[in-house]
């Protein structure tokens, strides 16, 4: 979808004080050097008690609100996505949001995309926008912790290592930083088995008392019998939903991945960033933000937000400039979207 008018105003992330290194994590054996080695992480944060998703969501959607030079009832829908859990069981960690950053009434939502979270957001606030004559900004807010027993952040999933962080973005129709070019999503529910599993169905969290294991869900559907060539058609079809939602934003854009000069994608470990990332889609390393990344761990849906902030603070964008966000979460569904830097990106979101 291309769309018209529509510009980033303000970002923000926030990440919790303590920071736990691989190295540590090995030597308390809850990680090894092999994985480290492999992987590339090198670092997470790591948030306290009083520190859940929400809470740190609400940091960043403050500090992304400030710098958009908005006010909070300019505010028509607040958006908040996660991975983790939120900090209480049955509630409403977005309402919580729209409390702690506007308390405007704005109706605010819970987008459940795992890492592709805030990029959905992103698209479905485009969407809200345009269809509504009226409506002037939205908040995006994406906030994750990790914590045992639910989810273990070096061990949960094959080589991935999970960080604690609050990010997010003002959305608006008055004329900012970055303006949003086009987004385009692919989703290809056949994959959704990958991260359920084939074991029975549970009754609640934790049914059997130990941490989520999405790498023993795997390997069980891959070992299975009837399963036995699924991996290489698994691939194809991670591959194909990749390049077509690649394809559709950069067509719905105008522009060619020769003119994008960076990409913030969803943080994986080393070997899949550069075999089905940024390498098939012609990036460098140093045309990521991916060296960052491995200093904070993937955070749950909000890489591509955070990323983004840290880029405009680190960079020196030049208006022009284009970037490409890359989002793939679980079920599969892929966004992409392609922003612009404007002759205001000097004054940064």
């Amino acid at each position: 979808m291309r769309w018209q008018d529509l510009y980033i105003a303000g970002l923000g992330s926030r990440f919790p004080d303590r920071v736990e290194t691989a190295e540590e994590a090995i030597a308390a054996g809850r990680y090894t050097a092999r994985d480290r080695d492999t992987s590339g992480f090198r670092a997470v944060r790591v948030a306290d008690d009083g520190e859940p998703g929400p809470v740190l969501a609400a940091r960043a959607g403050r500090l992304a609100l400030e710098r958009s030079g908005l006010r909070g009832e300019e505010i028509s829908l607040v958006l908040h996505a996660y991975a983790a859990h939120q900090g209480r069981d049955i509630w409403s960690p977005a309402s919580y949001v729209e409390m702690a950053v506007l308390s405007s009434g704005a109706p605010a939502y819970e987008i459940r995309q795992g890492c592709n979270g805030g990029l959905s957001a992103l698209e479905l606030a485009a969407s809200h926008l345009t269809a509504r004559p009226d409506a002037r900004a939205a908040l995006i807010t994406t906030g994750d912790a990790f914590h045992l027993p639910y989810l273990d952040r070096w061990n949960t999933d094959d080589q991935m290592v999970y960080g604690d962080a609050g990010a997010a973005l003002v959305l608006s129709t008055r004329p900012g930083p970055l303006r949003l070019l086009a987004t385009a999503s692919v989703g290809d529910s056949s994959l959704e088995i990958l991260d359920r599993g084939p074991g029975p169905w549970t009754r609640a969290p934790l049914e059997g008392g130990a941490p989520v294991d999405l790498a023993a869900r795997k390997r069980d559907y891959f070992d299975a019998e009837e399963n036995e060539f699924a991996f290489e058609e698994v691939l194809a079809r991670l591959r194909k939903g990749s390049e077509q939602a690649v394809g559709r934003a950069l067509a719905d854009a105008g522009t060619e991945l020769s003119a994008i000069r960076w990409c913030v994608h969803t943080t994986f470990p080393g070997p899949v960033a550069q075999s089905a990332v940024y390498g098939p889609l012609g990036f460098s390393r140093e045309a990521t933000t991916y060296d960052w990344a491995l200093e904070h761990g993937q955070l749950g849906a909000g890489d591509q937000i955070a990323g983004l902030d840290h880029l405009v603070r680190s960079e020196s964008p030049r208006p022009g400039d284009r970037v490409l966000l890359y989002g793939v979460g679980a079920g599969h569904v892929w966004t992409v979207a392609v922003l612009e830097f404007t002759a205001e990106g000097q004054t940064q979101p």
